[in-house]
């Protein structure tokens, strides 16, 4: 067992070494370099700088606004692009405005304003307009099917039992 071991160690050696070493392309170069390897390059893309007055100083479209292109290729892939496509491609001008906000406010209704002083409450009485999200009929049915369920469930402890001893 340890010469198969140690057999299985040598070929894996020799096969990650054959590409620099023993292993050559047409014009007898080898497949492959110690120069060749390296780390991925994990820093971050350049980011569009922001002027003063908050503009994007990219080369965005005007006011800030990027113009990206959506067209289809010819396997019916879609294609989203800075770019135009190609001459003869129908194409689609889509802009994103990173200044938008994307999620739509809430309108909250005006409050009523009073400038009678005794008309103002000081303590906060409990609202009642909310109610129970639960209806009664519905918990108590929830209640009978659990209770339900419990005694299924001691039925079948009981019966394991009595088939066990």
């Amino acid at each position: 067992m340890k010469l198969f071991v140690k057999l299985m160690l040598a070929l894996l050696v020799l096969a990650v070494l054959a590409p620099f070493t023993l292993l050559k392309d047409n014009e007898g170069k080898t497949l492959m370099s110690f120069s060749d390897l390296g780390l991925p390059d994990f820093s971050l893309p350049d980011m569009p700088s922001m002027s003063a007055t908050g503009q994007s100083s990219s080369s965005s479209g005007s006011g800030g606004v990027a113009v990206f292109y959506k067209w289809y290729d010819g396997k019916g892939t879609v294609q989203f692009t800075t770019e135009l496509p190609p001459d003869g491609i129908d194409y689609e001008v889509k802009e994103f405005d990173p200044n938008t906000n994307l999620i739509q406010a809430v309108s909250l209704p005006a409050e009523e304003t009073t400038t009678d002083v005794s008309a103002v409450p000081t303590a906060r009485e409990p609202s009642l307009e909310i109610g129970s999200p639960y209806n009664p009929e519905d918990v108590k049915k929830l209640i009978e099917d659990a209770q339900n369920i419990e005694k299924k469930l001691q039925q079948r402890f009981e019966d394991q039992n009595s088939a066990l001893n």
